[in-house]
């Protein structure tokens, strides 16, 4: 709380005007848990007494004991943290940080208030979900296990696996919310653990700057999604040179895919056996047609979009089944957006990266079907006539197509 009511003064060296900050809850609760116990002595009568009745009225069970003892672990303090962070277009992130007292670990719930009312993309549901909105702001840091290794101990003797069962409840106890909160938990000393105002100074305006971007870009993504599910792909004036002025094939779908559905693409193992995909991480389909081909495109999306950018497998339904296993030209078309994104990135901050990349792969596939020869044997018109200009249309024993575009000649060449 100190630390972000520095950052918001006017005397601050980085003045935030746009972060608000309180402090929330039952002050008489708070002011109750500093002082002592007071201390009660029952007389002979009283003790009697007691145990009369413990022993008419029915002893709790071992579940029922277990369950109490379980809400008094995950007890939380009385006073809570509200951070408001507001962006340029005036949507709002509401952060909410708690503090669990006998376990000693910093959690956070966070909520979304947009500047105007938004249409609800169906694929768009987890952009801004609890969940996934503040998973990895921080590389590796989900917020589903407990930061503090001494806690292992005390879910044991309560019964509880993991707090990630809670933390639906309690919030995310992610590790930069324990670094704001001024904890740090050494492995070496479990037990030493205290609060450090210079740890928390040293994490926050870095954090702040994180969770602006996470939000900005997670509100750009969910216009586009909203775009994409009506098979439009909206390319900004800034970034029309990189695409010609014609294109033919047209994305026709854009869904959400489940991490297991992912998995079972048999297009998708080289991904995921590079550890690229991960269940923190967001999955999606997109179907591309032109004519008979069909072009289906599993997306990886990585939380920490447009920093990190999407990845693609590709798998083209034309004259059989082609992906980068069986077809040279299919892992070319994957390198033009996934290992060429920056030429993609468009303005800076770079949120227009995935529409350009499906762009791209609609190009692609304009290139991939007109330089491909003509069966003779086959009467009538080619199906996909050559209306792009190429310099080759295949090179070396490969014969990679030409899939690179050059503005503003206008012509496609390899690379």
């Amino acid at each position: 709380y100190g630390q972000a009511c520095a950052h918001t003064k006017p005397s601050s060296l980085r003045q935030d005007k746009k972060l608000a900050v309180a402090i929330e809850g039952n002050v008489e609760e708070a002011k109750a848990l500093c002082r002592p116990p007071e201390d009660s002595q029952d007389d002979e009568s009283d003790s009697d007494a007691e145990e009369e009745q413990t022993t008419k009225r029915r002893r709790p069970t071992l579940g029922v004991q277990l369950d109490d003892k379980r809400k008094e672990m995950l007890k939380r303090h009385p006073l809570s943290v509200t951070i408001d962070l507001k962006c340029k277009d005036g949507s709002m992130l509401l952060l909410t940080f708690y503090y669990l007292m006998n376990l000693n670990v910093v959690t956070v719930k966070a909520k979304v208030t947009a500047a105007a009312e938004m249409t609800m993309p169906i694929s768009a549901g987890d952009l801004l979900s609890p969940d996934s909105l503040l998973s990895c702001l921080y590389p590796g840091d989900h917020g589903k296990r407990t930061p503090n290794p001494a806690n292992q101990f005390q879910f044991d003797k309560v019964g509880i696996l993991t707090l990630s069962d809670y933390v639906t409840e309690l919030g995310h106890p992610y590790v930069w919310v324990q670094k704001l909160g001024g904890l740090h938990f050494p492995k070496d000393q479990p037990q030493l653990v205290v609060a450090d105002s210079s740890l928390s100074a040293s994490h926050m305006e870095r954090t702040m700057k994180l969770l602006k971007m996470r939000l900005e870009s997670r509100l750009a993504l969910h216009k586009q999604f909203a775009s994409l599910e009506h098979g439009i792909l909206p390319v900004s004036s800034e970034c029309q040179h990189l695409f010609p002025a014609k294109i033919v094939s047209r994305l026709v779908k854009w869904i959400a895919l489940t991490y297991e559905d992912y998995l079972e693409l048999s297009y998708t193992k080289d991904v995921v056996e590079a550890g690229l995909a991960e269940d923190t991480h967001l999955y999606y389909m997109a179907l591309i047609e032109r004519g008979t081909a069909k072009l289906q495109a599993a997306v990886v999306l990585n939380p920490g979009y447009s920093s990190m950018p999407p990845i693609f497998s590709l798998c083209l339904n034309w004259k059989g089944e082609k992906t980068n296993s069986n077809d040279d030209n299919i892992r070319s078309m994957e390198s033009e957006v996934n290992v060429y994104y920056k030429e993609l990135c468009g303005p800076k901050p770079g949120y227009q990266l995935l529409t350009n990349q499906l762009q791209r792969l609609c190009v692609v596939l304009d290139v991939y079907l007109e330089t491909e020869t003509h069966d003779n044997s086959v009467e009538g018109p080619k199906e996909f006539p050559q209306e792009k200009m190429c310099l080759r249309l295949v090179r070396g024993p490969s014969r990679l197509k030409p899939f690179r575009y050059n503005y503003p000649q206008g012509f496609f060449s390899h690379r």
